[in-house]
């Protein structure tokens, strides 16, 4: 007795998958609750994959997330004749990543590449220093690149999204949640 919308099975090395064509034919016909399923079928294998090309849980997420926000709004190259969906969702993740890790070498030479930032009044006071970089440190990799930029290099939300080749909603949020952990660390009457 086959089930209603399940008739093939796809055969892994590790394990036996039941292909979900009604999901499949859903998500090409870009149904909305057909993303939402996928994601939750699939979102953890497409974040591995983007984790072990980035190395970064933050910018896994936010490559999982883009690119699920890309094929919704561009719609997508896929076909259930193709493939399954698991496995397209993987590569274009996969794509992605080694997208960004790309752009983020070239990001790195690039900001290697120009002088180093004007000397500020935390230069003036040691301890003012050394608590404002204990507070830094407690910020991921990304989060004080974004706030190194916009405040060091005094780059706009723009000028940084564009740099970084990322979102500028991506870049409102990271220096937010980053300015959110200063605060914390630094204690609320420094920020304000």
């Amino acid at each position: 007795m086959a089930l209603p919308h399940v008739s093939r099975i796809v055969h892994s090395p590790k394990d036996f998958r039941v292909r979900d064509e009604a999901l499949e034919a859903a998500f090409a016909r870009r149904d909305a609750t057909a993303y939402e399923r996928a994601y939750q079928q699939f979102g953890a294998r497409m974040y591995t994959s983007a984790l072990r090309v980035l190395r970064d849980k933050e910018l896994a997420h936010d490559c999982v997330h883009d690119v699920l926000l890309h094929l919704w709004r561009k719609g997508t190259s896929y076909s259930p004749a193709r493939g399954n969906l698991e496995a397209f969702l993987v590569v274009c993740v996969r794509n992605a990543a080694l997208t960004r890790a790309r752009d983020d070498a070239r990001r790195r030479a690039l900001l290697a590449e120009q002088p180093p930032p004007a000397t500020s009044t935390l230069d003036a006071d040691p301890f003012e220093h050394a608590h404002v970089t204990e507070a830094l440190s407690k910020l991921s990799e990304t989060q004080a690149k974004t706030i190194q930029l916009a405040y060091y290099r005094g780059m706009t939300h723009t000028e940084i999204a564009a740099a970084l080749s990322e979102p500028v909603g991506t870049i409102k949020s990271r220096i937010s949640n980053a300015l959110r952990t200063l605060r914390d660390a630094l204690g609320k009457e420094s920020l304000r």
